[in-house]
C-alpha cells in the first residue's frame, strides 16, 4: 500500500479531523527499499508482531526493507516451551506478512543461552544433544520454503570478554556444541544461509580485538572440519559516547573471513542516546555516519550478504531502562524514525552506503 492508497482508505471525516497527524507519521512513499531492490541487496528490519497490524507502522517496513527477522517470534522461549511441544501460530504471522508483501525473512534464533527453563535443567550430554537436534529440525523443516537465512548459534562468547559462555549447550558438550548446530542446521535445510551471530565485532578496544579473534579461530575450525557456516553476524548495536567503530580491526576480521570463504551480515545495526553526554561533540547528525561507516566497511572489506536494522521507528519500541545512565537523553533505542514517526539521519547515512555499493 502507498501513501495514496493508504490515505484513500481512512474514512473522510477522520482524514479531515486527523490530516497533519497522519501526514506527519506516514514516511516518505519512497523508502530505502526501492534502492536496495534497484542492487539487489537484502536489507531488512527486526519486526514486532504488533507492527504487522498497525497501517502506518507496517507501512514503514513495506516502504523501507525487503527482508524481516522476527525479533522474538522465533527463539526457542516462543517455539518449543514444553519439551517436544511446538507453536509457531505468531511465527507464521510473520512468514505470511513477509509472503504477502515479496519479503525475504531472517530467522532468529536456534541456539541461544536464554532458553526455557527445562532445557537449562537437562544434565545428560546425550539427552541435550537429542534436544538441540529436534529442535533445530523442527524449527528449520517448517519454514525450509520461507526462511533463507538462520542465526544457528546467537552470542556464543560472554559479552564482554572472549571466553565462550558457559551455557547448557557448552557445559554439557563443550565447543563442538557449535559445529553441531551447524550441522543439525544444515541437514533440515541445505540450502538456507547458516550465520554465527555476536555482539562488538565491529567496535574498537583490546577486549573486543580479543573477541574478533576468537571468533576467528571458530570458524576456522568450522570451515576446517567442513562445517557448513556461510556468514558471520556482527551486530552492530552503537552506544555513541561509549563505543566507537574500529574501521581497521573490523575491516581486518571482515576480509579474514572472506579469505575463507564466509561472508558476513549486519544482523541488529542500531544505536543509543544513554551515553551521549560523554560525547559533547555529537549531535543528531551524527547517526548518519555510524550507520553509513558500519556498512561502508563491511562491503569494501568483506563479503556483505545484508544489513538489518534492529527495528524502524522508536514509536513502536521498548523503553529500556540503563542503570548505568539513569539521566540518559533517551530511554529508546535509536532507529530510522524517531518516536514521532520522522526520519533520522541514520536514514541517509544507509541510502549513502547503499548507493556506494
Amino acid at each position: 500500500m502507498n501513501r495514496r492508497r493508504f490515505l484513500a482508505s481512512v474514512p473522510l471525516a477522520l482524514l479531515y479531523a486527523n490530516a497533519g497527524h497522519v501526514l506527519a507519521q506516514v514516511p516518505a512513499a519512497r523508502g530505502l527499499r526501492a534502492l536496495a531492490d534497484g542492487k539487489a541487496f537484502r536489507f531488512g528490519s527486526a519486526i514486532d508482531l504488533q507492527n504487522i497490524s498497525d497501517p502506518i507502522a507496517s507501512e514503514m517496513y513495506i516502504d523501507n526493507v525487503n527482508s524481516i527477522t522476527p525479533r522474538n517470534e522465533l527463539k526457542w522461549n516462543a517455539t518449543e516451551k514444553r519439551p517436544g511441544v511446538f507453536s509457531f501460530k505468531n511465527a507464521d504471522r510473520m512468514v505470511a506478512f513477509a509472503q504477502k508483501n515479496n519479503m525475504r525473512v531472517y530467522g532468529h534464533t536456534l541456539i541461544w543461552y536464554r532458553v526455557p527453563e527445562w532445557v537449562s535443567d537437562i544434565t545428560d550430554a546425550k539427552a541435550i544433544q537429542a534436544t538441540m537436534n529436534r529442535h533445530i529440525k523442527q524449527v528449520v523443516t517448517r519454514y525450509k520454503n520461507s526462511i533463507d537465512a538462520w542465526d544457528v548459534v546467537n552470542e556464543p562468547l560472554e559479552y564482554d570478554a572472549p571466553d565462550l559462555r558457559d551455557c547448557v549447550f557448552q557445559r554439557l558438550l563443550g565447543d563442538d556444541y557449535i559445529r553441531m548446530s551447524f550441522d543439525m542446521a544444515h541437514e533440515a535445510n541445505p540450502g538456507a544461509m547458516l550465520v554465527l551471530n555476536e555482539t562488538h565485532l565491529e567496535k574498537k578496544s583490546d577486549v573486543f580485538e580479543q573477541k574478533r579473534a576468537r571468533i576467528l579461530r571458530i570458524v576456522e575450525d568450522l570451515v576446517a572440519r567442513k562445517s557448513p557456516i556461510n556468514a558471520v553476524g556482527l551486530q552492530a548495536h552503537f552506544r555513541p559516547g561509549l563505543d566507537r567503530i574500529d574501521p581497521e580491526g573490523m575491516g581486518r576480521f571482515c576480509a579474514a573471513l572472506k579469505d575463507m570463504g564466509v561472508g558476513v551480515f549486519i544482523t541488529e545495526l542500531d544505536a543509543s542516546c544513554q551515553f551521549l553526554n560523554r560525547d559533547k561533540g555529537f549531535s543528531p547528525t551524527s547517526y548518519a555516519d555510524i550507520f553509513s561507516d558500519v556498512i561502508t566497511v563491511a562491503a569494501e572489506r568483506g563479503d556483505l550478504k545484508g544489513v538489518t536494522v534492529w527495528g524502524m521507528s522508536e514509536k513502536y519500541g521498548d523503553r529500556v531502562e540503563n542503570e548505568a545512565a539513569p539521566d540518559a537523553a533517551c530511554a529508546k533505542r535509536v532507529n530510522l524514525y524517531d518516536d514521532n514517526n520522522a526520519p533520522r539521519s541514520a536514514v541517509d547515512g544507509i541510502r549513502r552506503a547503499i548507493e556506494a555499493m
